[in-house]
C-alpha cells in the first residue's frame, strides 16, 4: 500500500472492494489532498470496486486505482469489457491469495479453522490472463522486491487500463481487528475473541 501510494500520485481516486485488502488499504494508503478514497464501508458489497472505479473514472476524467481481492474481483469481472471498450484509465490491483481471505480469517478465529467455501471448494482464475482476454495489459508479481518496477509499468501509460495481480500468501491476515466480546482497546491478534453464542 505504501509503494502504491507513493507511485500513484496521478490517481484521482482509490476505490476498494470488500475484504482484507479493504482493511489494509484503509489502514495504510497515504492520500494526497487531491485524492479520494471510495469504499462501500460496512455495507459489505463484494463486487463494488470495479463498477465504482468505472464511475469514478468517467466522473473525474482521470486515472483511478481499484484495489480488490480475488473473490470480489470475480463478482463483476464483466466490467473489464466496459473498461476496455471505453479505454478507461483504471489501474486494477488484484490481491490474489486464492481464498476469501476475510471470511477465512473469521473461520480461523471463530470456527476452528473449518474453511468451508473459502479454501475448501473455492478457486480463482489467473486474472492477468483474464485481462489479456480483454486486451488489457497486465502483469503478475509474487515478490515484494518486484513491486516498484511492476507499479512503474502500471503507470507507464497513465491514460490506459492496466491490471496488476499481486500473489499473496493464503494465510495473510488483517490486523489489528476487533475481537468479539472485547472493547476496541483490546484487538486481535493480542486479544483472543470470545466464543460466539449460538442464536
Amino acid at each position: 500500500m505504501h509503494e502504491l501510494s507513493c507511485m500513484s500520485k496521478s490517481a484521482s481516486v482509490f476505490v476498494v472492494n470488500v475484504g482484507n485488502h479493504q482493511m489494509w488499504a484503509a489502514q495504510s494508503l497515504e492520500l494526497d489532498n487531491h485524492q479520494r478514497f471510495m469504499t462501500s464501508g460496512g455495507m459489505g458489497a463484494m463486487g463494488f470496486a470495479l463498477p465504482a472505479a468505472v464511475g469514478a473514472s468517467l466522473a473525474t476524467g482521470m486515472p483511478v486505482v481499484m484495489i480488490a481481492g480475488d473473490g470480489g474481483m470475480q463478482l463483476n469481472i464483466q466490467e473489464l469489457e466496459t473498461i476496455a471498450h471505453h479505454h478507461l484509465p483504471v489501474k486494477m490491483v488484484v490481491l490474489n491469495n486464492q481464498s476469501l481471505g476475510m471470511v477465512r480469517q473469521f473461520q480461523q478465529s471463530y470456527f476452528h479453522e473449518r474453511y468451508a467455501a473459502t479454501l475448501w471448494g473455492y478457486s480463482a482464475p489467473d486474472f492477468s490472463e483474464v485481462a489479456h482476454a480483454y486486451r488489457i495489459e497486465s502483469l503478475t508479481v509474487s515478490d515484494t522486491r518486484s513491486l516498484p518496477a511492476a507499479i512503474e509499468k502500471m503507470w507507464f501509460k497513465p491514460q490506459e487500463p492496466f491490471l496488476l495481480q499481486v500473489s499473496l500468501d493464503v494465510s495473510a491476515n488483517a490486523y489489528p481487528k476487533i475481537a468479539f466480546g472485547h472493547p476496541m482497546t483490546e484487538m486481535e491478534p493480542f486479544a483472543k475473541p470470545l466464543e460466539m453464542e449460538g442464536t
